[in-house]
Order: structure tokens, then C-alpha cells, then sequence
């Protein structure tokens, strides 16, 4: 029969793997939390803002490391809301960075310049067309025929208004006559120039500069600001110029009806962002 000590013996090592087995698991799931919170993440499109080139309910890779220090113009990017009065529950938005910091961008129908390039709107990007309301019936014939979707709901006595890529916009129009084809109205885009700020610079402020940076001007002040007549007014003393202490960038969604970018949040801080946008891993049908 066994000693007593071999009986222990029996028992202790059992226990001991199962320690040894917990540790590791242990290990296992810090690591892969380590990874999900610094290096990458999986995050679901609640949106349209990016259609088309990511549909509401796709699933996507965000790749986090170094996220605010090798962005690339035209990049995919998710980042936190950073309005002040977000603060308490952040939003988190996915937009197209268009401009980095120290660029002039001018926003156009044609697209973007920067720095006096133009960089063309993607083929996928999203824009509201007109047609006259007697093409309207020919006109679905022609998207069904061509497979193409019709985004927005029609309301019956108003001018007809569809949601088309630039890409769907070529195909249509290379099937109409050049009669309808001015029936056929792109609807204009709001045009604008700005700077984005970045660090260590300082730019004069004017209205427009106010108005898309507000919210950085508040957030890096140390001191009382008021806008009164859309002036900055420290301490009520006007000011000229700002110099900012962060690097910033300017995003704009694809889908520019139904988004919130940089149009609504302003200048988005390197910190806020959260990493770009790397691939789709599950696709919403």
C-alpha cells in the first residue's frame, strides 16, 4: 500500500498542473488584451458615413500602433469626438484623414487641394444628385437596369434627390442623352480654405480659422476665453494669433450626407486619434 507521503504526492501534482495551466491562461488573455488595447481592435460600422467603402454593420481591423505618427492622406481613420461636451461619453468616429498638420486645404466639388494639389474625392464617395421630376420614372428604370441602389427614400412632390457614387455618376450619364444629361444636376459642395494647426506654430485668426478651431483654442487655452462677435477674447483682451501646443488633422466622410466629421468637430488632435482603419473582416450584407 502507499505511504502517506505518496498519497500527498498524488494529490499535489493534479493541483500543481492546474496552477501551472491558470497562470498560462492567465498570461494568454493578458497578452491578448494587451494587443486589443494598444496594437489593434476590432470595431463595428454603426454608420453610413463611409459608404461606400464600408457599409453600416461591416466589422473592421483598426491598427493602433503609431496611430497619430504615419498617417497618410486619404487613410481611413477612427477617432474620439473631441468636443468638450463629449467629454463624459466619447463618441468614437470613423472619417477619411484629408489633411495633416501644416496643410492648406481647400474643399471643393472637384475634391481637395492641398498645398495646391488636387487630390480627387474617391470613386466610391457619396453625393446627392437632382434630376427634373418628369425624368424620374425613366431614370429608377435606368438605376434598376444597371443594378445600381436607390439610397434615399423619394417623397412624392418634391424634387427628386439620389445618392450615387462618382463612379455610378459615369456610368449613368454615359447611358443618357446629352438632352437629359442636363436634367441631371450634381448638387453643389460647400467650397472652403483652412490651415490645420500644428504644433509649435502660430496662425492668425480669422473668422473662418474661429470657426474650425474653436474647440482646440479651448481645450489648449490655460486662460478664460469668450467669442463674443465670433472674436477671441481672452480675459476680454481681443487676440490676433494662437500658437498650438498639438499636432492636428482634418477628416471628411465619404458620405458627406449622412456624417459627422470634421465639419461638425472641428480640428481633430493627434491624441485623439485611435489608429486607421485596416482591413474589413466581416462584411455586412
Amino acid at each position: 500500500m502507499p505511504g502517506n507521503s505518496d498519497i500527498k504526492n498524488c494529490l499535489l501534482t493534479p493541483l500543481k498542473r492546474n496552477r501551472r495551466a491558470g497562470t498560462v491562461m492567465i498570461a494568454i488573455v493578458g497578452f491578448v488584451l494587451l494587443i486589443r488595447h494598444f496594437c489593434i481592435g476590432s470595431y463595428r460600422i454603426s454608420t453610413h458615413a463611409m459608404e461606400e467603402a464600408l457599409h453600416k454593420g461591416d466589422y473592421v481591423l483598426v491598427n493602433k500602433l503609431f496611430a497619430n505618427k504615419r498617417l497618410n492622406r486619404n487613410e481611413i481613420i477612427l477617432f474620439k469626438s473631441p468636443l468638450r461636451r463629449d467629454r463624459d461619453h466619447t463618441p468614437l468616429i470613423v472619417s477619411r484623414c484629408v489633411a495633416l498638420p501644416g496643410d492648406t486645404v481647400r474643399v471643393g466639388s472637384a475634391g481637395y487641394t492641398i498645398n495646391g494639389v488636387l487630390y480627387p474625392r474617391p470613386p466610391q464617395s457619396l453625393a446627392s444628385y437632382t434630376i427634373a421630376r418628369e425624368i424620374r420614372e425613366p431614370f429608377v428604370k435606368l438605376l434598376a437596369k444597371m443594378n445600381i441602389p436607390v439610397r434615399e427614400p423619394q417623397e412624392p412632390g418634391k424634387t427628386p434627390v439620389f445618392i450615387l457614387t462618382s463612379f455610378e455618376e459615369y456610368q449613368i450619364r454615359e447611358e443618357m442623352s446629352e438632352k437629359v444629361n442636363k436634367l441631371f444636376v450634381k448638387e453643389k459642395v460647400e467650397n472652403y480654405m483652412l490651415v490645420v494647426p500644428r504644433k509649435g506654430e502660430t496662425y492668425s485668426l480669422n473668422q473662418g480659422f474661429l470657426t474650425a478651431g474653436r474647440e482646440a483654442i479651448l481645450a489648449e487655452s490655460a486662460q478664460e476665453i469668450m467669442f463674443p462677435d465670433k472674436q477671441l477674447s481672452p480675459d476680454g483682451k481681443d487676440m490676433q494669433t494662437f500658437t498650438f501646443r498639438k499636432d492636428y488633422y482634418w477628416a471628411l466622410s465619404d458620405n458627406t450626407e449622412d456624417a459627422v466629421d470634421s465639419r461638425h468637430v472641428g480640428f481633430i488632435p493627434a491624441d485623439h486619434i485611435i489608429g486607421k482603419v485596416w482591413f474589413r473582416w466581416f462584411k455586412a450584407l
